[in-house]
């Protein structure tokens, strides 16, 4: 009876130790690498797929960036999506880096009428191209640590960082026919860019702004698998944002001096915002990998 109650006793203690390394390689563990993407455009897309939506593309499949802009005077230049990393420390502390970038370049080409060739003659049908490059840049960064507590499937995690992104605007013309002082101001196949008989070079449209401050924040993430969660949180950021000045330069012909001059207007100077705030409340459904 000794040597079977002796070995039923082992047997529980292992069975308790199997339980208790079950738990653990289900939670991150030091020395893991974390990957996280927003599941909401994968959800929508599996739903659309069930409910005859012929519209259904996956769409931004990514974290989120730290501030979304579309409100701070219809700029929405940031990025839509980033890349969320996360390394643990130990098994309750971990670094964590969220960057969004975005890079633009359109080329917009049209043609336009010869002016030239219609002075000699009035039927050609002659073509020159007239272009604007626009180019608009983007990028967001998130630096910072966090704490997480719970030992079982569903763990409370507590983060802080500093944020700093950036984000700009800028179209670049180009023209076909050339100004001359027979020809001061030339067809163009772009409406809008004369200006008092100057014609627009260089339009850096919304200007530059730079966003700098902190943030904290407050989540849950729930393991439905080993090393898999799925987890939704809160941000309290604060930041500054300036706007850098905008303005437009144009090039024209000066009847006075018999040149082409080219000028630059200020259209609005430097300005800062200052934003506290609570983001992403009720917002993005994320999934983070661990390995």
């Amino acid at each position: 009876m000794i040597p079977f109650a002796s070995m039923a006793k082992d047997l529980v203690v292992v069975t308790n130790n199997d339980v208790e390394t079950s738990t653990e390689s289900i939670l991150p563990q030091q020395g893991d690498w974390a990957v996280g993407i927003n599941v909401i455009p994968l959800f929508r897309y599996v739903g659309n797929a069930f409910n005859g939506n012929t519209d259904n593309d996956i769409e931004y499949l990514g974290g989120e960036p730290f501030i979304k802009t579309e409100d701070w005077n219809n700029r929405g230049l940031m990025p839509d999506v980033s890349i969320q990393g996360k390394y643990m420390l130990t098994d309750e502390f971990g670094l964590r880096a969220n960057i969004g970038l975005m890079v633009k370049s359109r080329h917009d080409k049209r043609y336009v009428d010869d002016d030239k060739a219609l002075v000699t003659d009035p039927m050609s049908e002659n073509k020159l191209i007239d272009e604007a490059v626009n180019r608009r840049n983007g990028m967001s960064i998130m630096l910072g640590g966090e704490y997480r507590k719970g030992k079982r499937r569903v763990q409370g995690v507590f983060g802080a960082g500093l944020l700093f992104a950036f984000q700009n605007d800028k179209t670049t013309y180009s023209y076909g026919n050339q100004i001359s002082s027979v020809n001061q101001q030339p067809s163009s196949a772009f409406a809008g860019v004369y200006n008092d008989g100057y014609r627009t070079i260089t339009d850096n449209g919304m200007s530059s702004d730079y966003f700098a401050g902190i943030t904290t924040s407050v989540g849950v993430e729930w393991f439905i698998a080993p090393k898999i969660s799925i987890g939704a949180e809160v941000n309290l950021s604060a930041y500054f944002i300036m706007h850098g000045q905008q303005y437009r330069e144009y090039e024209g012909y000066n009847t006075a001096t018999g040149n082409i001059d080219s000028r630059i207007d200020i259209v609005s100077p430097k300005t800062n915002e200052f934003y506290l705030g609570t983001e992403s409340l009720g917002g993005s459904l994320n999934m983070t990998f661990y390995f």
